[in-house]
């Protein structure tokens, strides 16, 4: 039964961290070297595309490691139970303080002052390279618990 949880859990897993790791690797440098006019324009846009899927595949990969880790035994399910954890971590820490921040940043209307600005974005930035960390690292361990 646990191979039915593993379809689900490895793709939806692979497509939401391969999501945040080209975010990571390609949007990321640019939005720091742009100026905050450029920012606002480019993060706005990628996160009209970005944040229709992501939260989807995220919710489904946790849902798929969790049924995985109920199914699985041994080491297997320890392991799909701290990806499980760890995809909590990322689903809650998204939810309670990067999408406050990406509403800030996106708003339409006045714009931050500049300070504000740099600070959200640098806070912005900085959370999602965590969560890109945690997320891949959950990834690993998701793969991990399907081959032992």
């Amino acid at each position: 039964m646990t191979r039915w949880w593993a379809v689900p859990m490895l793709v939806s897993g692979g497509l939401f961290v391969g999501g945040l790791v080209s975010i990571a690797w390609e949007r990321v440098p640019a939005w720091r070297a742009s100026d905050p006019l450029a920012f606002r324009t480019g993060f706005t846009h990628t996160l009209r595309r970005v944040d229709r899927l992501q939260p989807a595949l995220l919710v489904v990969c946790l849902g798929a490691t969790i049924g995985f880790a109920g199914g699985a035994g041994g080491p297997a399910r320890t392991l799909a139970l701290l990806a499980a954890g760890g995809l909590g971590v990322v689903l809650v820490g998204s939810v309670a303080v990067l999408v406050p921040i990406q509403r800030r940043l996106v708003a339409p209307g006045a714009t931050p002052p500049p300070a504000a600005l740099a600070a959200l974005r640098a806070r912005w930035l900085g959370g999602h390279l965590v969560r890109t960390a945690v997320a891949l690292a959950c990834f690993v361990l998701a793969v991990a618990a399907t081959v032992v």
